[in-house]
């Protein structure tokens, strides 16, 4: 087989197409016959690779392929309990509590089963109100209500309960009208999460509650007490993935862990405790997808050294993805999913034609600091194009940020880790490490203010668009394709990374000026429309409802000032606080005849963005 085949990477494509197909996302493909023809096509690019390779087992491939679309079609299909309204009886255990929402109901994730037939279980976000019972972790529950199945976005860029709770196996949510807690049951996940309670606790009591809540989401994966103001600063500044646990915290972690192991076992023997250790902790901080993802890695690198088979970053980060995908097939359309592995990816695929790049412009740099650069440049670049699709700006001088923050993420985390052990056995001892946490978050957050305050820190794209995605990872490809080349073959294959960026820009440029006229209703209160053609749009709605889902699609469409805003109904004084925030992107405002005063916030945003005021006759 030649090595440059990478069997375990064209399986995770195949997959992945099999996935979207399944769950719908090319609704071509429905029909029995285009089912066939995407099989005939598959087995095609398949002889491909098989002519050029001589690798028989790449017929396989297409195995790939029907299991995404299977997995896929699955998941689509809801439970026969959800699909069934109306008032029931359930009982179950409590797997996990997500906190509160502002209204003050508790949200907890329950597994439960029907009172009459137990042969289904199912996994429920339930929102329990101020006057039923509180639960905790392993708690058994009975339950009565009517299980509403998930939504689906109603409008571009809309919230898809469906997507986003989907990724959790949740099958449903239930609002209950009637609690009875039972006992609390004790088990190894039970275990795990009173262990990452009483480590927030740690962190509590030593530091500020600003700091303890960062610390809590960075190591433990608690993001309950994270300071709102602080989240933006760090995402304005393009850093705001070290919040989480991320695949970067789980690496630096194992590294730790086996390291220390590694002076007193043999690598066998460190890698198998690391490994263990590092399942224990994705279970004890939920499994989030960028923790199970690195610790697959780690899984694979584990039984490489036990096999004697070299390690492979893509070969590892593809059977990750295969594995996912597999449990749970809609877990490719979960921005943190993306993101991860879009990182992942970015940096095994870009970082040495990146450092080709820097070596070629004669980039005054030792080995190490170029190296931490091209990969710094690999993950952001890989990743703006998920940034760009889902939140429609990119952190301008995330590289930056991310270069000189990035040397003191070791000591933060192996600090905080050292901190929670310490202060479980001696609270008092827990403040020496914790002073070393607090100064690095003091760091990071000085850091990151400076870099949000300077202009265009974040740069707004628009998004949405697969020929733009498409388009931004072909460019990407390409330029990987051409810096593996040395000498005259990177002059003969420049052409090509010159159309992939064309063919971005022309895909950009019909993204922001759509060419013919678009006509977009969105399912909101007040009945808005957006009509575009090229440069200019204009919005008309009855300003009821629904302000921002507008303002959403308009930074979808990359539209920062629409040319109207028409009103067909007279803005009411509740009306002026969601539709002032509209002012600055609207150049004309058109109204009713007058009939009353503006609402004073209305009157107020208008005069201070000078926005045109005209009224209408309306027959």
């Amino acid at each position: 087989m030649n090595p440059t085949l990478r069997p375990a990477l064209w399986c995770a494509g195949f997959i992945a197409v099999g996935v979207l197909v399944g769950t719908g996302t090319f609704p071509l493909v429905f029909t029995p016959v285009m089912y066939v023809l995407l099989l005939a096509f598959a087995v095609c690019v398949c002889g491909v690779l098989y002519k050029k390779y001589r690798y028989a087992p790449v017929f396989f491939f297409v195995l790939f392929l029907t299991l995404g679309m299977w997995r896929g079609a699955a998941r689509m299909e809801p439970s026969a309990t959800v699909m069934h309204p109306g008032v029931q009886d359930f009982y179950g255990l409590v797997l996990d509590t997500e906190g509160w929402t502002a209204g003050g109901n508790q949200r907890v994730v329950v597994r439960v089963f029907h009172a009459r037939h137990d042969n289904e279980s199912l996994r429920l976000m339930v929102y329990l109100r101020p006057h039923l019972p509180t639960v905790t972790i392993g708690q058994s529950i009975q339950l009565t209500g009517e299980i509403l199945p998930l939504e689906r976005a109603q409008n571009p860029g809309g919230y898809d309960a469906f997507l986003h709770l989907g990724t959790q196996k949740i099958d449903g949510i239930l609002w209950p009208i009637h609690v009875e807690a039972g006992e609390v049951q004790t088990n190894f996940f039970t275990l795990t999460r009173q262990a990452r309670n009483a480590m927030a606790a740690v962190f509590d009591e030593v530091l500020p509650l600003r700091e303890a809540g960062v610390i809590r989401s960075m190591v433990l994966g608690d993001r309950d007490d994270l300071n709102r103001d602080l989240v933006e600063i760090y995402r304005v500044a393009g850093i705001r993935h070290v919040l989480s646990i991320s695949g970067m915290h789980v690496t630096i972690l194992t590294l730790f862990v086996n390291a220390l192991l590694g002076k007193v076992l043999n690598p066998r023997r460190a890698g198998l405790a690391t490994l263990a250790i590092m399942v224990v902790y994705c279970l004890m901080t939920g499994a989030a997808i960028a923790t199970v993802r690195a610790v697959s890695m780690g899984a694979v690198l584990v039984f490489a050294r036990v096999l004697y088979r070299d390690y492979d970053l893509l070969t590892t980060i593809s059977w990750a993805f295969i594995g996912l995908l597999v449990w749970e097939p809609l877990m490719i359309y979960n921005v943190g999913f993306q993101l991860s592995f879009s990182a992942v990816y970015g940096i095994a695929i870009l970082t040495a034609p990146l450092e080709r790049l820097f070596a070629r412009i004669k980039m005054p740099a030792y080995g190490k600091i170029r190296n931490g650069l091209a990969v710094s440049c690999a993950a952001a670049f890989s990743t703006y194009i998920v940034f760009a699709f889902h939140f429609y700006e990119i952190p301008l001088y995330s590289i930056v940020a991310n270069v000189l923050l990035l040397p003191f993420m070791l000591a933060l985390l192996v600090m905080g880790v050292v901190t929670a052990l310490v202060g479980l056995v001696w609270l008092p001892a827990a403040t020496i490490p914790a002073g070393v946490v607090y100064f690095i978050l003091r760091l990071y957050e000085t850091v990151s203010r400076f870099f949000g305050s300077l202009p265009h820190a974040l740069v707004p794209t628009g998004g949405g668009s697969i020929p733009v995605a498409a388009a931004s990872v072909a460019v990407l490809l390409t330029f990987a394709y051409v810096m593996h080349g040395f000498g005259p073959q990177i002059k003969k294959r420049l052409p090509l990374l010159l159309f992939a960026t064309a063919a971005l820009l022309g895909a950009i440029y019909v993204q922001n000026f759509p060419p013919r006229v678009q006509t977009t209703h969105l399912h909101t209160p007040g009945a808005y429309t957006i009509t575009r053609h090229h440069a200019q749009a204009a919005i008309t709605g009855t300003g009821r409802g629904g302000e921002r889902d507008l303002e959403r699609y308009l930074n979808r469409r990359n539209i920062r000032r629409a040319d109207s805003l028409t009103l067909t109904e007279w803005p009411r004084p509740g009306d002026a606080t969601r539709l002032a925030p509209l002012m600055p992107r609207i150049h004309t405002l058109y109204l009713p005849a007058p009939q009353r005063p503006l609402p004073t916030q209305l009157q107020r945003a208008v005069e201070e963005n000078g926005v045109r005021v005209v009224f209408m006759e309306l027959f």
